[in-house]
């Protein structure tokens, strides 16, 4: 049987079980001005509908029953389920979204997510930060 190193500090390796779910990847997020919230995905993350889930709580939480324009930030994330498509545009608390990459994969997996229900409200992909919050700036009834 081959050996393991564990480093000082590190979690001894668990076995995978294939019937418990993945959690949910951990969402960093920033209360930005005028009402809106950057979430940042951890990078490599799968998301899903429990990644949308997080999302909703979080926003609650920080903006209560006001709506709040959010900037997604996807850059690095490995995949997009089409139920996370569904929850994340089932939001009721987004205003507006602006999906935020990198990479032509980030735009890839930026347009699929933006391919679901977001018509509703506001939503446009882009690879500027600045350029995102700018539009934020100028729709009507958003921030």
């Amino acid at each position: 049987m081959p050996e393991a190193t564990v480093f000082p500090g590190a979690a001894p390796l668990q076995p995978e079980s294939p019937a418990s779910p993945a959690p949910a990847p951990v969402v960093a997020f920033t209360v930005l001005p005028d009402l809106a919230v950057k979430a940042v995905l951890p990078r490599g993350a799968d998301l899903d509908e429990n990644a949308a889930g997080q999302l909703y709580r979080r926003l609650g939480e920080l903006a209560g029953d006001r709506r709040v324009a959010v900037v997604l930030e996807l850059t690095g994330v490995q995949s997009v389920t089409r139920a996370a498509r569904a929850a994340y545009a089932a939001i009721p608390s987004v205003s507006a979204w602006a999906i935020l990459g990198e990479s032509p994969v980030d735009r890839l997996l930026g347009h699929f997510l933006l391919g679901g229900e977001f018509s509703s409200v506001p939503a446009r992909y882009f690879t500027d930060e600045n350029d995102a919050l700018d539009w934020l700036s100028h729709l009507d009834d958003v921030l």
